[in-house]
């Protein structure tokens, strides 16, 4: 039998946005909720990016709501990131840092995914939509494909970024045959946008993915079915 996993990112108690921390809470419930109802036995890790602790109510609400809960509330580098105004800097560098260590400590460490097939990469407050079709994904010529939206234009300049695309990263997915692959592309994603943040540049998830993945091991789909609202400004959206 198939068998997937959800990893969640998730930032509950952050300055930035414009929900509060129990809106965050009721929002990530409701993801994890979406995926049960639309995936059989689905394991989901909830990964805690955000800089300030979780409350022991919050961190027994999701531990007891998810299989494992990833919290790096006080690592000393989410910490130091998260000391940044930047809200756009703090986000995605610490998503990309900590999503890459945890697939490498999951995969390498505690071997968690051997009894799973695919792999999930879905932001936290963000629901499936009917678009999201779990058999599509257990088809023998989807399987040994990473799954994701089409194609965007960037909305930087060239300069900016030094990269020509970028892929939505709500939701998508590898098969765990290519973990390695991926946590590579984690590494060099890290390591871009640090750079280009040197050089007085920006990267954000969405560039990286484009620059590191690679296209002949893509499937691109018009709609992969999540929907929510970004946190910036509550504005809904659905890719």
């Amino acid at each position: 039998m198939t068998r997937h996993a959800f990893l969640v990112t998730s930032a509950i108690n952050t300055k930035f946005g414009v929900y509060k921390s129990d809106q965050r809470l009721e929002q990530t419930m409701s993801t994890i909720q979406s995926i049960r109802e639309r995936v059989d036995n689905p394991m989901i890790i909830i990964m805690e990016l955000a800089g300030e602790p979780l409350t022991p109510f919050q961190k027994k609400t999701l531990t007891e709501n998810c299989d494992h809960l990833l919290d790096f509330t006080d690592d000393p580098a989410v910490q130091s990131i998260y000391a940044d105004d930047n809200w756009d800097v703090v986000k995605n560098v610490t998503e990309v840092m900590c999503f890459g260590r945890a697939l490498k400590m999951l995969h390498q460490d505690i071997n968690l995914f051997k009894d799973i097939d695919r792999i999930f990469k879905m932001s936290g407050r963000y629901l499936l939509t009917d678009n999201f079709k779990i058999d599509f994904y257990d088809q023998y010529s989807t399987r040994p494909f990473i799954v994701i939206g089409p194609t965007c234009t960037s909305q930087f300049p060239k300069w900016l970024t030094e990269c020509d695309g970028q892929y939505m990263a709500r939701l998508w997915s590898w098969p765990t045959a290519l973990n390695l692959e991926i946590i590579k592309v984690f590494e060099n994603s890290l390591e871009f946008m640090y750079q280009r943040l040197s050089k007085g540049g920006y990267a954000d998830i969405e560039h990286v993915l484009y620059k590191f993945l690679d296209p002949g091991k893509l499937l691109q789909i018009p709609k992969v079915g999540v929907k929510g609202n970004i946190a910036p400004n509550g504005q809904y959206i659905e890719n």
